[in-house]
């Protein structure tokens, strides 16, 4: 690379994954006290998809990344670090980053575990671009995974967290292209071109999954067992008002310091967590219906995996073109939040 010359990290390749069982609203009212209209109405959310008994996270992963490398012309063999993000990983530790290396068969490229919810994608692709602008990786493997329907509570007392979330996997190839010029919003350069992360652990108990866990006397007993107090627990009220603020507060500082207003945007692709949150954000930032990609009446909020999923099916449906601005926006447990903002 010449002294005038800086790498851009452009997302050479999309691919998506879901389990083939589709489980519907009406499914639903068989296990628990709950009705097609209420999911619908408070979410926006008509089905999901879970994935069979045994299959984990990183099972998944691989088949998205396969079509993601695919979608590249990239063979497996000449990705040189893998970027994956959960918050169901096959097992307590590892994690799911060196399961996909292995059942890949990549060499021993590094592999690096990202945990921060549903805001994984963000996060991940913030990362990629970090190492991708430092000279340390060229072709990067960006997994998003989740199989998560094996600690829902399917009864009445879960349905509140039951009937939003669902399996699924999306991948991103981020290769490094040497170019003049950084992307910018101004310019045709591919790449990402910025990006917005946050958190506040003042938010951790709002929506938490404590144990099993280090803090946890015995780390898991079989009393707690029992009481399935494995099972994620959610103050949905308070989770929408913060998402909404956080998610509208971030994109709107994104889009003030690179000179731009919500009609220069393409698409905008918001983590799946709840069409009225999405709805709510695209009102606020004043972005058209049009420029917006929502999949969660498909699959339910797929967690890390949200954004990743719609930008593979965007780009199969034509709706995501090379050249095309984007925004990516997620709010999550932790809490964190953050955007990415990306010439296509």
């Amino acid at each position: 690379m010449s002294q005038s010359s800086i790498f851009n990290s452009v997302i050479q390749g999309v691919g998506h994954f879901v389990p083939e069982k589709i489980v519907t609203n009406q499914d639903l009212e068989k296990f628990m006290e709950t009705s097609d209209e209420w999911i619908t109405e408070r979410t926006g959310i008509k089905q999901r998809r879970f994935a069979e008994d045994g299959i984990g996270s990183s099972d998944i992963a691989i088949l998205a990344a396969d079509l993601a490398l695919k979608d590249a012309k990239i063979e497996r063999d000449e990705v040189d670090m893998i970027i994956a993000a959960t918050l169901s990983p096959d097992y307590f530790f590892p994690g799911i980053g060196v399961m996909i290396q292995k059942k890949m068969g990549l060499k021993t490229v590094p592999a690096l575990d990202i945990r921060a919810q549903c805001s994984g994608l963000v996060y991940a692709m913030s990362t990629a671009h970090a190492f991708i602008r430092s000279g340390q990786a060229k072709k990067i493997l960006l997994c998003c995974a989740e199989i998560q329907h094996p600690v829902l509570d399917l009864r009445t007392e879960g349905r509140d967290m039951a009937v939003l979330f669902g399996d699924g996997a999306g991948a991103l190839v981020v290769c490094a292209k040497d170019g003049s010029q950084a992307a910018t919003a101004q310019n045709k350069e591919r790449g990402v071109i910025d990006s917005i992360l946050g958190s506040d652990g003042g938010g951790a108990d709002v929506l938490t999954m404590k144990i099993p866990g280090s803090a946890n006397p015995g780390f898991m007993n079989v009393d707690q067992t029992a009481k399935k107090e494995f099972q994620p627990r959610m103050d949905g009220r308070q989770v929408f008002k913060h998402a909404v603020t956080r998610m509208v507060e971030t994109a709107t500082i994104l889009l003030k310091r690179n000179g731009l207003k919500a009609e220069d945007v393409n698409m905008l692709f918001p983590h799946q967590a709840n069409l009225r949150i999405n709805e709510m954000v695209r009102e606020h930032l004043g972005i058209p219906a049009d420029k917006v990609f929502n999949n969660i009446q498909k699959y339910g909020n797929t967690t890390a995996a949200t954004i990743p999923i719609a930008m593979s099916e965007a780009r199969a449906e034509g709706k995501l073109k090379e050249g095309d601005l984007i925004l990516t926006l997620a709010f999550g447990a932790g809490f964190t939040w953050g955007a990415n903002l990306i010439r296509y």
